[in-house]
């Protein structure tokens, strides 16, 4: 009979537990996204550091649509340089490679803190370009669960292009925007 009660113990006191963890997530409205789906407590995405050895694969599994002129990975820091033609560019496609970019570099690693990537317009015969577009920041500029978001595979948003980071758009490119 006693071994009745304390099994009858243990499982009250499970359900209770159980009951009181479910609970714990909707008492802090930090821990849901903006737009108030609960956020994963656990994940197995993963950070993994960002070499010279492990750049070329990285940016390959990215499938990004803009051709790659230059890559320099730092200690702390990823630069790189994409190619595109302004009047034949896909804007929202642009955008989306340099997000991509972005989320590998502050995201998915953990030794990247800065990220730079410049869209160039490829002059014949010459190895710069005219500056089109560029695009900077900072780890620091995010919180833990935007990065998890982004870790996780949700896609990062336009509007963060331009409110957490620097989003630098010449003439020239706006010029070409309006004629497409």
């Amino acid at each position: 009979m006693r071994a009745f009660i304390r099994i009858g113990a243990a499982i009250g006191l499970s359900i209770g537990v159980a009951l009181l963890i479910s609970w714990i997530g909707e008492l802090d409205g930090g821990i849901a996204t903006s737009e108030g789906e609960p956020v994963a407590a656990f994940s197995d995405h993963r950070t993994r550091p960002l070499t010279e050895e492990t750049i070329v694969d990285e940016l390959v599994a990215l499938g990004l649509t803009a051709d790659i002129r230059r890559v320099a990975v730092g200690a702390s820091m990823l630069e790189v340089d994409l190619a595109a033609v302004p009047e034949a560019a896909d804007e929202a496609a642009i955008l989306a490679d340099m997000g991509s970019l972005a989320r590998l570099a502050l995201a998915e690693s953990d030794n990247i803190s800065r990220v730079f990537v410049r869209v160039l317009e490829p002059v014949d015969g010459k190895r710069g370009g005219t500056l089109l577009l560029a695009l900077s920041g900072a780890k620091s500029e995010f919180r833990e669960a935007d990065l998890q978001r982004l870790r996780d595979g949700e896609r990062m948003p336009d509007a963060w292009l331009s409110e957490k980071m620097r989003l630098t758009v010449t003439e020239r490119w706006r010029v070409a925007a309006e004629g497409r």
